[in-house]
């Protein structure tokens, strides 16, 4: 009896003594819940009598709070809250997500939650807000996060909708393949199928400001020159040609105009803000 009694007191002592570097991620929990740890991918908290009680999974695994167990990498979007040096941790803070552009991790006092960008915006790392895609430094990826990288798998192109790329440890093999005539890729159950059975939506990325559409006729300007420009037909550039003395190429309205027009922008102008948004 006296060694059970031992035994419970320094169970209950050593429970008291658990760090709290987060905030107690157990509050309102029952006893045996598993609760996520935000300082590492693999580390989770057991909730026993309303205290943590720290925890890691093996070698390979992060911690799924969702399915409560350790899970394969690609089932989990692992969220991190970083801790100041003293240990602390800040109010509000923003943090990015590995391989993802548009999602990134809010923390409150520890804990992490997933936030995503509004659309048409990134998540910049840098300066840790959603800026205009344009302003961000980050490529999406052609392959999803949450696929076993060690299964080869069939994609589809956001661009094309009768192709696809394979994907394998998460990178494309090479360039996106060709349906048979006549098919479209179903990103649904991963394979090439007739028109009516598809449901596909093509995403279209304009061409950047100094580049030549692939058809028509336009006026671009010259990289680095407010007085020059380009005409482009059918994809090839003409040029440069010059703005008489005294006139802008503008960017906005594609000819050349005073600089003293309102609302006149040349290629090398900083992008106009309005109620602190860029608008290019």
């Amino acid at each position: 009896m006296q060694r059970t009694t031992i035994a419970v007191f320094n169970a209950v002592l050593l429970l008291a003594l658990v760090p709290m570097l987060a905030a107690n991620r157990c509050v309102g929990r029952p006893d045996g819940f598993f609760a996520n740890d935000f300082r590492a991918c693999e580390a989770f908290f057991t909730c026993v009598r309303g205290a943590s009680v720290p925890g890691r999974c093996p070698d390979g695994f992060y911690f799924n709070e969702e399915r409560q167990i350790c899970d394969n990498p690609w089932n989990v979007i692992c969220l991190i809250c970083e801790e100041n040096l003293d240990g602390t941790n800040p109010v509000v803070e923003f943090f990015p997500i590995e391989r993802e552009c548009r999602k990134y991790t809010l923390c409150a006092e520890g804990v992490g939650f997933l936030r995503e960008c509004s659309p048409g915006l990134m998540f910049d790392p840098v300066s840790r807000t959603c800026d205009l895609e344009a302003n961000v430094d980050c490529v999406e990826n052609i392959c999803p996060n949450n696929i076993n990288p060690e299964e080869a798998i069939l994609v589809p192109d956001p661009q094309d909708c009768a192709r696809y790329y394979i994907c394998f440890r998460r990178e494309p093999l090479g360039s996106s393949h060709a349906c048979n005539d006549g098919l479209l890729f179903d990103p649904i159950n991963w394979r090439c199928d007739v028109a009516e059975n598809v449901e596909c939506e093509v995403v279209t990325v304009p061409p950047e400001l100094t580049e030549c559409p692939p058809t028509g006729l336009h006026y671009i300007p010259q990289a680095g020159s407010c007085t020059t420009y380009f005409i482009c037909f059918e994809g090839d550039r003409i040029g440069p040609l010059q703005c008489a003395e005294g006139l802008i190429f503008d960017i906005n309205t594609r000819n050349c105009r005073p600089r003293s027009d309102e609302g006149s922008q040349c290629v090398t102008d900083p992008p106009l803000e309005v109620f602190g948004v860029r608008l290019n």
